[in-house]
């Protein structure tokens, strides 16, 4: 697994290129959408022939903050990130505004289909209707929490074939992380032990990104060439480590520490 000392952005053109040298336009799905920018971006990076945008824009999604009836001391109430969201996270019209301002960014893009639902309840609206029985990408960018970000993962590897691609968002241990409950590098640690993929590419940051394919994809060799013949400066480590994977504070910068 490469290491990268590069954004998410950077991945996203890494794998246009890689799609480009498939000769191939990826039909592709992000799960947790909010304002639609990051699927804007995957959109210009890609040039998707389908996309796919799922999210429940609801309050509903509060409930599974935290399993506990008492919040733990060292996570933040939710309420703690109206700023990001624009309103109270309990108010619907808040969601019914964020829904609202990402339908108006894809109005006119007729090969993206928005569906509000939760991930695992857009599964049969997915193939309603557009008829789509296989990804090419799934970014997983939903619910954070342990058993939601697993649930995800093993649900929509069903819609990836042998060369598909997953991507998590936000696939860290850090002290920002650890205040708003995320579960998703304990949950990829799961969903690795229960699945025949594997990381092949994180990016050095807060709220990291990660690549992973099927173990015995052509994309492990793919994505491997593009990011060694690419401009990005990256170390490698055996990809079993990707567990350890903590957020370090220096005074210039954040890294990723796995011991």
């Amino acid at each position: 697994m490469k290491v990268c000392s590069a954004t998410r952005e950077n991945f996203y053109s890494l794998l246009g290129a890689v799609f480009q040298a498939l000769d191939k336009r990826p039909v592709v799905a992000e799960l947790g959408v909010l304002r639609g920018e990051n699927a804007l971006k995957l959109r210009a990076a890609l040039a998707p022939e389908r996309m796919v945008l799922i999210d429940s824009w609801s309050k509903a999604s509060n409930e599974a903050y935290s399993p506990f009836e008492e919040l733990p001391s060292w996570v933040s109430p939710v309420d703690a990130y109206e700023y990001y969201y624009g309103g109270s996270l309990h108010d619907e019209s808040t969601w019914d505004r964020l829904y609202d301002e990402c339908a108006a960014k894809f109005v006119d893009m007729p090969e993206v289909t928005m569906i509000r639902s939760d991930t695992i309840g857009g599964i049969e609206k997915v193939r309603q209707q557009t008829g789509i029985q296989q990804f090419d990408l799934v970014y997983v960018d939903a619910n954070h929490q342990y058993e939601y970000v697993l649930r995800d993962m093993m649900r929509y590897q069903e819609f990836l074939g042998e060369d598909g691609i997953m991507m998590l968002n936000d696939c860290c241990h850090s002290e920002n992380g650890t205040k708003q409950n995320l579960g998703v590098l304990e949950a990829l640690g799961s969903f690795l032990k229960r699945s025949d993929f594997i990381p092949v590419a994180m990016t050095n940051t807060d709220w990291s990104d990660v690549i992973l394919v099927r173990r015995n994809s052509m994309l492990v060799q793919l994505v491997d060439m593009a990011l060694a013949n690419s401009d990005v400066p990256y170390v490698e480590i055996p990809h079993q480590l990707i567990t350890a994977a903590r957020v370090v504070y220096g005074a210039q910068r954040h890294n990723i520490s796995f011991v």
